[in-house]
């Protein structure tokens, strides 16, 4: 995917944290907007430029709880206005996105200025390890038709690692570790690491969360 939606990216950012939760560049997430200052956030992310950068919460103390540095800035790709006042938005992850500050923008919700964080790319020829990367799939889970459709048209060696790291069930901080890891070696060598770890009779990918 190339980045052309991001081109006129201001590098401000509204701020969605969710505790538990880590969002990856190249998946999809189904997200029921409930409370007021996310109404809000979601009505001016859709009147402008219909970007939500998703952060792992730390914490529930306080007007501003302690959250995550890296986060994933996403994109509102189908959005649903139920009758009263409530969204349900399906939000794509565009890019890693690294807090620099947060903004006294007269909000409900919080804004952060943010810069994107690029890949870096792995050495040499990406279709050794992708192809490692599906086969220990086949081997440690045994992965349905449809996540191994979205694994084969990632299109690069990120992309797939990205995907697996958002299905896999693992903790949160590992997700999280993930996330904020730009090279696409270490990405993949700690995924193998897991998937070497995975007794072969659990389902894959597991069901999702009732959040």
């Amino acid at each position: 995917m190339d980045d052309l939606d991001l081109k006129g990216f201001s590098g401000r950012a509204r701020l969605f944290p969710l505790p538990g939760f880590v969002m990856f560049p190249h998946t999809v997430a189904p997200l029921h907007i409930f409370e007021p200052r996310y109404r809000a956030m979601t009505e001016h992310a859709l009147a402008g430029d219909r970007l939500i950068a998703m952060v792992r919460l730390l914490g529930d103390g306080g007007p501003r709880p302690p959250i995550e540095q890296v986060g994933c800035l996403g994109r509102i790709i189908h959005d649903e206005r139920l009758a009263d006042g409530r969204f349900n938005i399906l939000l794509l992850g565009r890019k890693r996105v690294r807090l620099l500050r947060e903004t006294d923008d007269d909000q409900p919700y919080r804004i952060a200025e943010v810069e994107l964080i690029e890949d870096v790319p792995a050495p040499g020829d990406e279709m050794i390890p992708r192809t490692e990367l599906v086969e220990l799939l086949r081997q440690a889970t045994g992965v349905d038709a449809e996540l191994m459709e979205l694994l084969l048209r990632a299109d690069t060696l990120g992309a797939m690692a990205d995907v697996i790291a958002h299905a896999l069930s693992a903790p949160a901080d590992w997700k999280q570790r993930m996330l904020a890891e730009a090279s696409v070696e270490a990405r993949v060598a700690a995924i193998r690491r897991r998937l070497l770890d995975i007794p072969s009779n659990r389902p894959f990918p597991p069901p999702f969360s009732a959040n």
